[in-house]
């Protein structure tokens, strides 16, 4: 996954003298720990791949140690001395399996300090620095903007090595997008604040987690939910959106690839209803394809919105619920990078919420049979201004109101012809 390729710095050229530094391209971390362990049948070394792939030498490091051992410092001045001799670097850096497996939760999302500081002295040494992760969670990126290029690979399995040595040389064209969001700093995620060593559980209530919560709170992020870099460049036509024959939502967009290079854009649909009258993410992810295009050539995308997407659980009826209105539907490239919108006006769902003697006022007289016979009831027992002050007052406590005309018996008559 392409996160960062300022200048274009890759693909990298094969005859680029390449300086390899990191412990991971040689000891791949490839999977997870516990009992996600597996024994594989082969195991692609990524040093060894970059070394086939290039036409000429290919300078290694390590850099650090993956287990804590050996003379940090020595280790850092061989890297830094092998990157000063090369072109460009690939600096190989994530986390062991040590600092993340099942069973036990991470007590920060930072790269080790002897990675960062490594990086830091390679980068004196040598600005053009492609930086490799191998992790299986997010992490922090403090250098994001200080080196040129940076490719997520995440736990790629047993033939990772090949894999990233493709993507760096460009015999693969990446086009995977990050499925969440990497944060600035980890206090600004929802989970700040909750520790295993206080409570064993860890609640999430309300909609408003991932990328809903960063565009709720309107915070900066690293990199976005859907962001994801390739080696060529897409441009977006005018979305269009149409009611489909489900009640959900037909979006075309047009996309043209406008670089030198076929490739795969994966086109995002984000929806949100403003002035909705429950709670709601700013914007939602809806729908999406994945699509494959050549250099200079257009196609016209359609993606299917289904109506089951657009609803919401409401609490009174306990189902499923399609609230009307007039919905935006915004099309692009990340939940941050949203290149063209269209509205279309959809038609909500009928809602009888039975009435009780716990609904309000207000819900009563919202009611088409027991509004008319409550206003009718009530005549002008109670003014205006009381009126507005008892809209959320329970329905039940009007025959113990003082001054009120109705009964317990009229009450129940209301609520049997209401609900019947």
């Amino acid at each position: 996954m392409l996160l960062r390729n300022e200048g274009d710095l890759l693909p990298l050229s094969r005859t680029a003298r390449i300086a390899v530094i990191g412990a991971f391209a040689e000891s791949p971390r490839y999977q997870g720990a516990g009992s996600s362990l597996i024994n594989p049948t082969r195991l692609d070394i990524a040093l060894d791949e970059i070394r086939s792939l290039a036409d000429g030498d290919v300078a290694y490091a390590p850099g650090f140690s993956l287990d804590g051992t050996g003379d940090a410092a020595a280790l850092r001045a061989e890297a830094v001395a092998v990157a000063a001799d090369a072109e460009v670097v690939v600096a190989f850096l994530g986390l062991p399996a040590s600092l993340e497996s099942e069973g036990f939760d991470r007590d920060d999302i930072d790269l080790p300090a002897t990675q960062l500081e490594l990086l830091d002295a390679v980068r004196a040494a040598n600005p053009n620095v492609v930086v490799v992760l191998s992790n299986g969670g997010v992490v922090a990126l403090p250098f994001r903007d200080d080196v040129p290029a940076i490719v997520e690979t995440w736990l790629l399995g047993q033939g990772g090595g090949h894999a990233t040595a493709q993507v760096l040389f460009g015999d693969v064209n990446p086009s995977g997008r990050l499925t969440e969001t990497i944060p600035l700093d980890l206090r600004d995620t929802r989970a700040t604040g909750t520790s295993r060593r206080v409570r064993p559980r860890h609640l999430w209530r309300g909609l408003l987690v991932g990328y809903r919560s960063f565009d709720a709170r309107g915070l900066e992020v690293a990199y976005p939910f859907g962001h994801g870099l390739s080696y060529t460049t897409f441009g977006y036509g005018p979305a269009e959106a149409s009611v489909a024959g489900d009640g959900g939502i037909v979006v075309r967009v047009p996309v043209r690839n406008t670089g030198t290079r076929d490739g795969r854009e994966v086109v995002q649909v984000y929806t949100s209803l403003p002035g909705s009258v429950v709670s709601r993410a700013p914007q939602e992810l809806t729908g999406f394809a994945s699509v494959e295009i050549p250099a200079g050539a257009e196609r016209v995308v359609e993606i299917a919105v289904a109506r089951k997407d657009l609803a919401y659980w409401d609490t009174r009826v306990d189902h499923w619920v399609v609230e009307g209105g007039t919905y935006t539907v915004a099309v692009g490239a990340s939940s941050r990078d949203l290149r063209t919108s269209a509205s279309v006006e959809i038609a909500g769902d009928e809602v009888r919420v039975p009435l009780t003697p716990d609904s309000s006022i207000g819900e009563a007289l919202a009611n088409p049979v027991a509004g008319p016979i409550m206003r009718a009831g009530l005549g002008e027992a109670f003014d205006g201004e009381l009126l507005k002050m008892m809209m959320s007052f329970p329905l039940g406590r009007l025959v113990s109101f003082p001054g009120s005309p109705m009964t317990q018996e009229q009450l129940d008559a209301l609520l049997g012809a209401a609900n019947a």
